[in-house]
């Protein structure tokens, strides 16, 4: 599949530069966790939603990379951006770890296949939002801003907090991003006037929730037997008041079913 044109690139970059690096949004909104890769699950994605008829869609981040086998390297960004393209007020696409290269670069075949024109991609990449609140669940890729400092698209210590840190249960070591505990989540979320966050990032913790505030999704089929299990969704309908309020659905099985998440302190 051949990378996007450079005219539908710069229409997208202009339309996500307009986007503030923490959008605010309210009503019936879907989130989807991390999707490597797997344009077969992003279609139908965005199918449901639109069959839902609900008002917004966020994905978490972590478009490209670690595709399943036979998947094309640019299908699912592509196919992203263009629905960003054609519904950038319902659509919208934080930017996750692996949007973040310009800023700690890692290996990254999308990179290397998308040689020069990756340039391209990347001046996208670089406009994403960062975070969300969806009603009154703060969403991210990874983590948050430890520390009170502005969050905004060219904060290298924000760009570094919410898209490569780490729950502090989690055994994996990066070598960047830090993590973050239940003390620290507790005050963050009161600071935002939030009761509980949705992230992505560690399929060690795919269907997880963590400290009764934290929950995990990944909605990849590379994934779907890590942690709890499931190729997941979440909806939030209106304000929440816990974590227990926030809808799943996982695809797994090849048809959309309610999902029960694991709790873990």
């Amino acid at each position: 599949m051949p990378s996007l044109p450079s005219s539908v690139l710069r229409k997208v970059k202009e339309i996500m530069w307009k986007e503030p690096p923490l959008i605010s949004l309210r009503g019936k909104i879907m989130v989807v966790g991390d999707t490597h890769g797997d344009v077969v699950i992003s279609k139908e994605v965005v199918r449901r939603f639109f069959d839902k008829n609900l008002d917004f869609l966020i994905f978490l981040g972590d478009y490209v990379d670690r595709e399943p086998e036979g998947v094309d390297e640019f299908a699912n960004i592509n196919f992203l951006l263009e629905m960003k393209m054609a519904h950038p007020d319902k659509i919208f696409l934080l930017q996750g770890n692996h949007e973040a290269y310009h800023t700690i670069p890692f290996h990254s075949n999308f990179v290397q296949a998308a040689g020069e024109k990756y340039k391209e991609y990347e001046s996208v990449f670089r406009e994403m939002p960062l975070a969300a609140m969806a009603n009154n669940v703060f969403l991210s890729h990874a983590g948050f801003p430890l520390g009170e400092y502005e969050i905004n698209k060219k904060n290298m210590r924000a760009i570094e907090d919410i898209t490569w840190n780490d729950l502090d249960l989690s055994h994996v070591y990066r070598g960047v991003g830090k993590k973050f505990g239940e003390e620290d989540i507790k005050k963050f979320l009161e600071r935002m006037d939030a009761v509980a966050m949705i992230r992505g990032h560690d399929y060690h913790f795919n269907g997880i929730v963590a400290y009764e505030k934290c929950l995990t999704i990944f909605t990849s089929r590379l994934y779907a037997n890590e942690g709890n299990k499931g190729i997941l969704v979440a909806e939030i309908n209106g304000n929440v008041e816990g974590i227990d309020d926030i809808m799943l659905n996982d695809f797994s099985g090849g048809e959309w079913r309610e999902y029960r998440p694991r709790y873990l302190r």
